[in-house]
């Protein structure tokens, strides 16, 4: 298994490259990582236990499900305040503690639909953390940051490496749609079908409905079936 976290890993570097303008512009990993000399901890805001005891169970696997610029002003303004104490914070802390906050950082900026800091904090979590491979909300989330960016290559490397780790992923059908989808971008029908298959079945929420994917599958078989009949 881990020879499969260090492939996401070079997966990550590539793609990080490859992405220059999502991840140029300020080199936001280096700033949550050095803080900005000419400000303190007092300079920015601290989280009460309530607002702490809210933010338990935020990850990536919220991600397309709730929906901060309709109905979630609070838990956008909370994320928003979590991200500016624990960008001060990193600074500060070392270790484990340190390595969480990047974690938690992209997140934040991935529900808030900030990708270019949600790469850069992921990036910066995998940099530190050597068994970054082992949390599949961390591969969830920046696989969703590379399907966004329509890098599809790395996007199925961090996919498949969620359901290899934990095939009971709370966001499997919405891995198995994703999957579906960028096999059939890249021709590849047969496993496109089979993914899009295994979202049909699976009864947990996506953000297709049930309709949509099976008109998906329907588009499959029509194309396979355009193929066949070409002379």
């Amino acid at each position: 298994m881990q020879s499969c976290g260090v492939s996401v890993a070079v997966a990550a570097c590539a793609a990080a490259r490859s992405l220059g303008s999502a991840s140029s512009g300020g080199d936001e990993g280096k700033k949550m990582a050095a803080g900005k000399a000419s400000e303190t901890e007092e300079d920015f805001p601290t989280l009460t236990t309530q607002e702490r005891d809210s933010l338990v169970g935020i990850d990536s696997s919220l991600f397309g499900f709730q929906k901060l610029h309709e109905d979630g002003a609070r838990t956008k303004a909370l994320l928003i305040k979590t991200k500016r104490c624990n960008m001060i914070s990193s600074d500060h802390l070392k270790g484990e503690i340190v390595k969480g906050r990047f974690c938690e950082l992209g997140h934040f900026n991935l529900l808030l639909e900030d990708y270019p800091k949600a790469l850069s904090a992921y990036q910066r979590y995998y940099s530190l953390q050597s068994d970054y491979w082992k949390n599949a909300a961390f591969l969830y989330g920046l696989g969703m940051v590379y399907f966004h960016y329509n890098a599809f290559q790395w996007a199925i490397k961090a996919f498949q490496e969620v359901l290899y780790i934990d095939p009971g992923f709370s966001r499997a059908k919405e891995i198995h749609l994703r999957l579906g989808l960028m096999f059939k971008v890249n021709t590849d029908y047969e496993s496109s079908l089979k993914h899009f298959q295994l979202a049909l079945i699976d009864s947990n929420p996506c953000t297709l409905s049930k309709a949509e994917i099976q008109f998906h599958i329907a588009h499959l078989y029509e194309i396979q079936v355009s193929l066949f009949s070409l002379p």
